[in-house]
Parts: structure tokens; C-alpha cells; sequence
């Protein structure tokens, strides 16, 4: 059972009145919990509409945990693909093909962290430079974290399976019964997608289009930004995580995956997923639109965290304070909020 709770449900409502975020909906699971919370608005005038369940949103970085790294932690143990593989044997023509698929999982690659403007650019462009990024650390010595490395590893999963989007339906989404999780869903009722940012470039308000430059310019699909999902999908998601791999009668990652986040770890991270403290059973991972994953594997409970913290203005980053506060306060550890 999670301890706080009230506690987290209290942070909500301040967080809220605080206008760090203009709604929110988090879930609290556990062996036998499970609670899903819609508080608040998608946004204000003609989109202060009330959330509900089934609601989809920009989940950003999640990509990187939800599809990507489940998808490679699931090669890997049935040995398709080696920790210690260059990505060079599956991506053709770049700069650095020595870099590890361990050490692109670990952000310890030495790639940068982005590729600035590239609204500007043709996917073809964008492309190119991500595959000729110059190294800004020798591989293998600094955390840096970057997207260019997953946007890498989404390359990778695609040369083995033919198709990113569609092996992360068929292999993780499907089989957990995600039916709201994908890449550029449906956009025939645009009011089940919680809005974004408002970008003038880009036509106004984002709602149900990817948020993510980088993705937007790679056609909505990408191993680091790009997924829609909503709070029901994602608990799926994270009671298979919290038993060891199992979910609906199906074993959707081998229990070997969990030993790993164990044994591998660098600067605080271990493979695709942040260590809330060193040991490999507290992990998590966030994204820039304002979503959130925290896992406490020992104790088998999962915290789901969803807003628009974007919305209507990226500038608007009271949000990111009361997500730590609320990870802090599911982790039961407040007096690590200043470590990181």
C-alpha cells in the first residue's frame, strides 16, 4: 500500500491552485490499489473541457521507457540484440557506428543532448544530422541526456522488426492491452487529446499532434518522443513492471530484465530508466510535457503522473517542482528532494 496517499492527493489540489498545470490525472497502484484521479481542466476557454478516463495525452520522454527501452530490454533478452552491440551493425552511416546500444540506453554515449532548430529542417536533414552529431564526451565517461541516442536505438529496433511503430504495438502495446497507446493516433475526436503548447509556427494549439520538434519533423514517430497514451493504458503498463514482467496471463518481459536494472547502472541511471536511489528497484523517468512514471519494484507499487504542463506556454515551469514533491512524497523519501 502506498503510504501518502492523501498526502499526494493534497499536493495535487495545491498544485492546481498554485496554476502549475491547468489539470491533472495520476493513478496510484499497488497489489491492492488502484486508484485513478482526473482533476481539473485540459485547459481554459475552448479547451476547459473536464478531464476524464480514457484520455490521451503527449506522453514526450515516456516514449523512451513505455516503447523503446521495453521493446530492446525484450530483444535483448531473447538475444537478437547484445548490451554490447555497436549500433553501427543495425543503423548505416554514421559518424560514431562504435557507440554501444548499453551505452546509448545509459545516456553515457558521449552524443549530445539535441539537434537545436529542427522545425527548420526536412526529416531527411534532420536525419543526417543526428547521424553525424559530433561526440561532445569520450563514450562511456559523463551522464548526458540525450534524445539523439534514443532516436538511435529507435533506428535499431526498426532494422530488426521492420517497422518502429508497428513493433511496439504488436510486441508491448497489444499484448498489455493498450488500445489508446501509439504514435500520430486518430484524429477523429479531437477532444479525447489534452492540448499542448500553443506554437503560432505550427498553427496554434497542439492537440493529438506530437509536441516533440524532433518527432514532428520524423513524421510523428521516433524512439525518443512521439507516443499518445492515456492513465488506464499506462497502468497496464506499470502492473506489468511491478510483476516482474507479467501482465493478463502473459509474460511481456522475462524476469532476467529485473536483475539487470540491478547489476547496471551509471551516474544514477540504469538501462533507459532514472534511479531514484541507487539499487535498481526505485526507478523512473519524466517527460517535458509534463508526464510522469515512478516505480517502486521491492513493494510492487507504480505512480502515474499526467498534465499539460506545456500548456498554453512551455515558460510556465511550476509544474516541475511539485512533480519531484509528488514522486518524493510516493517514494516516502522527502529528504531526497534536494539531491538531484
Amino acid at each position: 500500500m502506498i503510504e501518502n496517499t492523501q498526502g499526494i492527493a493534497a499536493l495535487m489540489h495545491n498544485a492546481l491552485a498554485d496554476q502549475a498545470a491547468f489539470g491533472v490525472s495520476y493513478a496510484l497502484i499497488g497489489p491492492d490499489q488502484n486508484e485513478l484521479h482526473y482533476l481539473g481542466m485540459q485547459g481554459s476557454g475552448p479547451d476547459a473541457l473536464p478531464l476524464t478516463p480514457n484520455m490521451q495525452y503527449d506522453l514526450a520522454s515516456l516514449t523512451k521507457v513505455v516503447g523503446t527501452t521495453t521493446r530492446l530490454l525484450q530483444l535483448l533478452a531473447a538475444g537478437t540484440i547484445q548490451l554490447a552491440d555497436p549500433v553501427g551493425k543495425y543503423v548505416p552511416n554514421l559518424a560514431h557506428p562504435q557507440l554501444t546500444i548499453e551505452q546509448l540506453l545509459l545516456h553515457n554515449s558521449g552524443l549530445p543532448a539535441d539537434i537545436p532548430n529542427a522545425l527548420t529542417m526536412t526529416a531527411e536533414e534532420l536525419t543526417a544530422k543526428i547521424k553525424q552529431a559530433p561526440l561532445a564526451n569520450a563514450p562511456g565517461t559523463k551522464f548526458v541526456y540525450s534524445d539523439l541516442g534514443f532516436i538511435q536505438l529507435g533506428w535499431v529496433i526498426q532494422q530488426v522488426d521492420g517497422d518502429l511503430a508497428a513493433s511496439l504495438r504488436e510486441n508491448v502495446f497489444s499484448p498489455l492491452g493498450m488500445k489508446q497507446t501509439g504514435f500520430n493516433p486518430d484524429q477523429s475526436d479531437l477532444n479525447v487529446f489534452v492540448p499542448t503548447e500553443d506554437v503560432p509556427a505550427r498553427g496554434g494549439v497542439l492537440r493529438g499532434v506530437v509536441h516533440d520538434e524532433k518527432a514532428a519533423v520524423l513524421h510523428g514517430i521516433s524512439g525518443h518522443a512521439g507516443l499518445f497514451s492515456s492513465l488506464t493504458d499506462l497502468n497496464q503498463f506499470v502492473r506489468m513492471y511491478l510483476n516482474h514482467g507479467y501482465c493478463r496471463d502473459q509474460q511481456i518481459l522475462p524476469t532476467s530484465v529485473f536483475d539487470w536494472f540491478r547489476q547496471i547502472h551509471f551516474q544514477g541511471r540504469t538501462l533507459g530508466w532514472q534511479c531514484w536511489r541507487p539499487g535498481g528497484d526505485l526507478l523512473w523517468h519524466t517527460g517535458f510535457t509534463g508526464t510522469s512514471i515512478a516505480l517502486d519494484l521491492t513493494h510492487q507499487t507504480g505512480f502515474v503522473c499526467l498534465t499539460n504542463r506545456v500548456y498554453p506556454t512551455r515558460t510556465n515551469l511550476r509544474w516541475l517542482t511539485w512533480r519531484r514533491l509528488a514522486v518524493s512524497l510516493f517514494y516516502n523519501r522527502l529528504e531526497d528532494v534536494d539531491d538531484a
